[in-house]
């Protein structure tokens, strides 16, 4: 049963991005105040829109796939049809290197997991012997349940499993690199197991690629934003939470001071939606009594390339490895931007100075992938624009301590894709966290009420 508005909490979300915005709704759902602050003057975080004269980008290209049920239920919630926000791909992997191509493609008309083998089977550029061993690897993690004794390295699990080097390159390596945004040789077994076992275990569309159908601004976010103001949300941008103190009553711990360099106010509860490495930012004090580990981080290095309109890649999405970048997205079939090339780097050592030679470099793999289709990108692009997240996700490694939505303070919780949960720093973490943390102020008050 919904709390009435009577009943409801004044609660503060700390932090407009996913995280914060899912939180918010829900919150607004159950009859809740809610108010969020952003110190940045747009919402959205590291999903955010970035304009290029008057081409909108995003902070980095974005993949979701269909398993990723807490988006798409945020999506429903705010009354967003999936399809004004993703274009809806089958999976389909066109992997490139230099001439070696390998192509998998699943088919609709089977249910999952006889899709994937279906692909493998009829992948074409991979050997039998690679194609065997990975269907009995399949196989053999569907009989355990996806669930490792204890977790360990993606490498070290793919050796375990007997992939081939050439199944490792052209599918588990790109898998591991677009799911966890983590080497190999660094990330968690279990972690992508998890995702593993989601995409290919229960519905076969849960294997498809989301892809969003234009900026995130305006795909997502503002239809967010929009819905949550419909519900009486309240939002502040460019309000930097600059001290977060408890508030008390009669001795007792009533709720919590939130601070801006322009006011103070006390709410009941406050859901704190910003990274890990921002939490000083609000309150030293704060943050150590929170006990969050120190994180390692990955970089993402998006490259966009605008090429003339009628400039098109063979399929929306292309895949490179052996070189720098790993994918390449083609935003004209995709987004409905005509021309333009999102090139993706994860997980990348510290890059180049030079902006000329790694663009260079990218226009270089891309041609050699196009090569095989007789193409190439003849001229020079338009313009380009290279933008790169330094702490796009944590190093999703073996074991990660993660902390959980509660805290110490009863009154403060966390949210964010660094939450302990199965998935990696994803907007399916992000989201899911969301949700976990108003549930838990909802929680607490249904608690609360039922006390005599």
């Amino acid at each position: 049963m919904n709390a009435t508005a009577s009943a409801g909490k004044k609660v503060a979300v700390i932090g407009a991005g996913l995280a914060g915005v899912s939180a918010a709704i829900r919150l607004l759902q159950h009859g809740h105040q809610v108010c969020v602050f952003e110190a940045a003057p747009q919402a959205g975080g590291r999903a955010r829109g970035v304009a290029h004269d008057t081409t909108l980008l995003d902070n980095g290209q974005h993949l979701c796939i269909g398993a990723y049920r807490a988006t798409l239920t945020l999506l429903q919630d705010a009354h967003i049809h999936p399809a004004q926000v993703f274009k809806r791909l089958p999976l389909q992997l066109h992997m490139h290197h230099g001439a070696q191509r390998m192509s998998l493609v699943s088919p609709t008309w089977l249910p999952a997991p006889l899709h994937l083998l279906w692909g493998l089977l009829t992948a074409h550029g991979l050997d039998w012997r690679s194609k065997w061993r990975a269907i009995c690897w399949m196989q053999q993690l569907k009989q355990q349940a996806f669930t490792l004794p204890t977790d360990l390295t993606v490498s070290t699990l793919l050796a375990q499993g007997k992939q081939t080097p050439m199944a490792i390159s052209t599918l588990w390596e790109p898998l591991c690199l677009a799911a966890l945004n983590t080497p190999i040789s660094l990330a968690s077994a279990q972690v992508f197991l998890n995702v593993l076992r989601d995409s290919f275990q229960h519905r076969r569309q849960d294997s498809d690629f989301l892809i969003v159908s234009a900026d995130l601004s305006s795909a997502l976010i503002q239809p967010l934003l929009q819905h949550m103001q419909a519900l009486g949300g309240e939002v502040r941008l460019r309000s930097a939470v600059t001290a977060l103190q408890a508030a008390e009553s009669g001795g007792m711990m009533t709720g919590c001071l939130v601070s801006t360099a322009t006011s103070s106010e006390i709410f009941d509860d406050v859901i704190v939606a910003v990274g890990p490495h921002q939490l000083k930012t609000i309150a030293e004090k704060a943050a150590s009594a929170l006990h969050i580990p120190a994180f390692d981080y990955q970089p993402i290095t998006t490259v966009y390339l605008q090429y003339s309109a009628e400039t098109r890649l063979p399929y929306p999405l292309m895949g490179l490895y052996h070189g720098l970048a790993q994918w390449v997205f083609d935003r004209g079939q995709c987004c409905g931007q005509p021309g333009l090339l999102a090139v993706v780097i994860s997980a990348h050592p510290p890059l180049s100075a030079d902006k000329s030679g790694l663009v260079a470099q990218c226009i270089a793999e891309i041609n050699q992938a196009l090569a095989t289709y007789h193409g190439a990108l003849n001229a020079a692009p338009q313009w380009t624009q290279v933008i790169t997240e330094k702490r796009a996700t944590f190093s999703c490694t073996p074991d990660l301590p993660r902390p959980g939505t509660r805290t110490s303070n009863p009154h403060i919780f966390l949210a964010g894709d660094y939450i302990a949960g199965p998935y990696p720093a994803t907007i399916e973490g992000a989201v899911t966290s969301g949700y976990d943390a108003a549930q838990a102020v909802i929680n607490q008050l249904k608690t609360t009420l039922a006390k005599p």
